[in-house]
């Protein structure tokens, strides 16, 4: 059981750990600050995908139920790349001026 609840707690910090350095990220001024706080949501959102398979590894979830959220894991870095590559466009075209 206390494993089970750790791994549902780190779960939880992770997700919530994605969100809030999209916004971190988001609210700074300066690219680099920007790419640095996507970079560590990509990494929190890789915890959770990690977690979600050790959850199914172990039997706490089904099949069914982990593929639907990692389809929904893979959605979320698909924009977080998007903010990394509208950054990164950014920089470059702030360094040809």
């Amino acid at each position: 059981m206390q494993e089970e609840y750790n791994l549902k707690k780190h779960l939880r910090e992770s997700a919530r750990g994605t969100a809030s350095n999209i916004g971190e990220g988001f609210g700074r001024y300066f690219f680099k600050e920007n790419l640095r706080f996507y970079g560590i949501a990509k990494g929190c959102l890789g915890e959770v995908k990690s977690d979600l398979y050790i959850s199914y590894d172990v039997g706490y979830i089904k099949e069914e139920i982990l593929q639907k959220y990692i389809k929904q894991a893979e959605k979320v870095e698909a924009k977080i790349n998007g903010l990394i590559n509208n950054v990164l466009t950014q920089i470059k075209k702030h360094a040809n001026k």
